[in-house]
């Protein structure tokens, strides 16, 4: 994995995010920037690792019920390194994971690529869980729920037909980046299909509900640590989930820009204004995104995931 990609991504967000707050007023950046209240920091930083963990437990059993048994150890360090290529399109870098288990364990590539696929699969199925805890709250959000629940609906449908699944790989792996991986996914559709049947799919969904209400308690902090008071903890926790949703289908890099700018925009739906929403969006990314990636970064260099070729 080369790391030049890698800040290349941070270079081209530094540059965005130094636009974005150009696009709002100085002296309202740093007033809100000043007053922000310390005491909720703590909280933040505490809950900002018990997301990670909501979907550390979920990767384990995934990992346990397609019977990849590695010590939880190495399985955190591994999981937490594919945080540190979450920023790339459709977060496909995390398919590192898969690299380092055959690295370190003689894992085939075949057996754990579709657990990251599945995961995915599971990210919808929470993002969509917490988009409708505050759905009501949005004149139009329904429609963009909507279309959310028929993408899943496409996607469980080809997960639960070889058939459909089959046609899906041919098709993604005429793309350049996929066409290496055409054969680990042909011969994996069993263990796609198994990951997602019975108990297993129902504590993995439950982990990703977890793991979007966990982001929603960051945002609604950063919201007090701003003294913002008139949104409440379901907006928050909407607002994320539906700016995380429409910044994974842009396909850009870490949904860079389009996750902000929704963020910004959907607040002002509730009263928040545009230049406040701003800071809200980047501070929220920071916290949500940038920390676990950063740390993801260094827990990926220290395990030789850099060294593995593309």
């Amino acid at each position: 994995m080369k790391i030049q990609k890698f800040i290349i991504v941070g270079v081209g967000a530094t540059i965005f995010y130094a636009i974005f707050l150009f696009m709002s007023d100085f002296n309202l950046v740093s007033e809100k920037i000043s007053n922000f209240n310390i005491i909720f920091l703590p909280i933040i930083l505490f809950l900002v690792p018990l997301s990670w963990l909501a979907t550390f437990f979920r990767w384990h059993l995934l990992l346990k019920n397609s019977d990849i048994q590695i010590p939880i150890k190495n399985s955190f360090g591994i999981y937490i390194s594919g945080l540190g290529l979450s920023i790339t399109p459709g977060q496909v870098g995390e398919l590192v994971k898969s690299h380092l288990l055959k690295k370190q364990f003689k894992i085939p590539i075949t057996k754990s690529a579709p657990i990251i696929l599945i995961e995915k699969f599971y990210d919808l199925v929470g993002a969509m869980v917490a988009s409708i805890l505050g759905i009501w709250y949005f004149e139009n959000g329904s429609y963009l729920i909507l279309f959310g629940l028929f993408l899943l609906g496409i996607i469980f449908a080809f997960i639960s037909s070889r058939k459909l699944f089959n046609k899906l790989i041919k098709i993604v792996t005429k793309i350049k980046f996929f066409k290496n991986y055409e054969e680990n996914f042909t011969h994996s559709y069993d263990v796609l299909n198994n990951s997602r049947r019975g108990k297993i799919g129902f504590i993995s969904s439950v982990l990703s509900i977890c793991y979007w209400i966990i982001n929603g308690l960051i945002v609604f902090c950063i919201l007090i640590a701003l003294d913002i008071t008139n949104v409440n903890f379901l907006i928050a926790t909407s607002t994320y989930s539906l700016s995380g949703i429409i910044g994974a289908l842009s396909f850009i890099p870490g949904g860079i820009g389009v996750t902000e700018s929704s963020i910004t925009g959907l607040f002002s739906l509730h009263g928040v204004e545009f230049n406040t929403g701003i800071i809200l969006g980047v501070l929220i990314r920071f916290f949500t995104l940038w920390i676990s990636v950063f740390v993801g970064f260094i827990c990926l260099k220290l395990v030789g995931g850099f060294l593995i070729k593309d």
